[in-house]
């Protein structure tokens, strides 16, 4: 089976953007819904992440600007988008500072816990919404999440952030990869070079403390002074995040002009290499949720997340070193995508396989569109040559 450019587009217009800002969106509360059951009608009753609005945000803002058109009767993509705003914005920020983890559906708390992932992924979203709003009000949001970040959280000297004002260990690069992400869509929000110089602090520690040069991978925990943790913790990576730095990476020497190909390459190699099932089987060919740094599998489950991130290193092979292989393995992974993932049907998807490719979880979680939208915009802008969901 080719995926081709109609069948994607038609999925995200058709089914994916209709069912989540209809199903997906909480019109008598506000704001998103965490998840949906497989056959499409939301779960009410869980507390609401600040990922998951941010997510979301960023979802049906890009949507805007590739020109979606919602069914008759459903709300735009700029409506869908603001109701998650002004929720993430109204109801999550903590009266000293920062997005809490989670609140209850009506707003009230739920998890006051402020961690540093959470607080990119608003920067994040706040970028895209600006970019297809032009609203201020998204740029003083950024710039109040990055300074209380800066000033709670930053690690003055060993570089990065903490995970939380207790710094709490392990610390994680996971974290710093979606404010480099963050930071990067800020910069081609605005074309500003000091969101750009923002992201060469995260490149430098990137370079120094995650990559690990000998293996060609990327650390995942960390001790206080980000030396890699003790135990299988230390050792310990995950393929999905590898292919994420891979398209990122990418996307950061375009922005800047440096040269940073070599460790891109080195990690989309490991990844390619060990953290893909190459047995025969209804799941070869799609990436494990983790494996060690010498190669050997941890989990054999497969996210979906994770084939999203592997079609986006594709994609960027495909862009920037003219890589046939990487073109090859796109159509591969989009096959899988779309004939195990996506097999539920109605614009949502199956969130977890195991490794014979049956499906484990009950529930569609809200938080894995944000990558699924994203891979495949980057199919159809890169391969196909579309910049428009008209």
């Amino acid at each position: 089976m080719t995926v081709d450019a109609t069948q994607i587009r038609d999925w995200l217009t058709k089914e994916a953007l209709p069912l989540w800002s209809h199903a997906g969106l909480d019109t008598e509360a506000g704001g998103f819904v965490e998840k949906l059951t497989l056959d499409g009608r939301p779960i009410l009753d869980v507390p609401k992440r600040t990922r998951v609005q941010a997510r979301q945000i960023y979802v049906y803002s890009h949507a805007h600007l590739l020109d979606w058109t919602p069914p008759t009767g459903g709300p735009s993509a700029l409506e869908a988008a603001y109701q998650g705003f002004d929720f993430l914005t109204q109801q999550l920020w903590l009266e000293d500072g920062g997005f809490a983890f989670s609140v209850q559906r009506n707003g009230t708390h739920a998890d006051t816990r402020v961690d540093s992932y959470e607080q990119a992924f608003a920067i994040f979203a706040f970028a895209w919404h600006f970019r297809a709003t032009g609203d201020v009000a998204a740029v003083e949001w950024a710039e109040r999440t990055l300074a209380f970040l800066d000033d709670n959280f930053a690690d003055i000297e060993h570089g990065g952030y903490f995970e939380n004002a207790t710094r709490d260990l392990p610390r994680r690069q996971n974290p710093h990869m979606h404010l480099l992400e963050a930071l990067l869509a800020w910069h081609g929000a605005t074309g500003e070079d000091i969101w750009l110089r923002r992201a060469q602090d995260i490149i430098a520690l990137f370079k120094s403390r995650f990559f690990a040069r000998e293996t060609g991978t990327l650390g995942e925990f960390f001790d206080a002074e980000w030396s890699p943790a003790t135990g299988t913790m230390g050792k310990t990576v995950e393929p999905g995040h590898h292919f994420e730095w891979v398209w990122l990476l990418y996307k950061y020497a375009q922005a800047s002009g440096d040269d940073i190909s070599q460790e891109a390459y080195a990690l989309y190699k490991f990844a390619e290499a060990h953290g893909v099932d190459r047995n025969s089987g209804p799941a070869s060919d799609i990436a494990f949720d983790s494996v060690l740094s010498h190669g050997t599998s941890l989990d054999e489950n497969k996210r979906l997340w994770v084939q999203t991130e592997a079609i986006k290193a594709q994609v960027a092979r495909m862009e920037f070193a003219n890589d046939d292989q990487a073109a090859m393995r796109l159509e591969e992974l989009l096959d899988r995508m779309f004939e195990l993932y996506f097999a539920v049907g109605h614009g949502n998807w199956q969130d977890h396989l195991d490794v014979n490719g049956k499906g484990l979880a009950e529930t569609a979680p809200a938080s894995s569109f944000y990558h699924v939208f994203l891979a495949l915009s980057e199919v159809l802008r890169v391969r196909d040559g579309i910049i428009s969901l008209a």
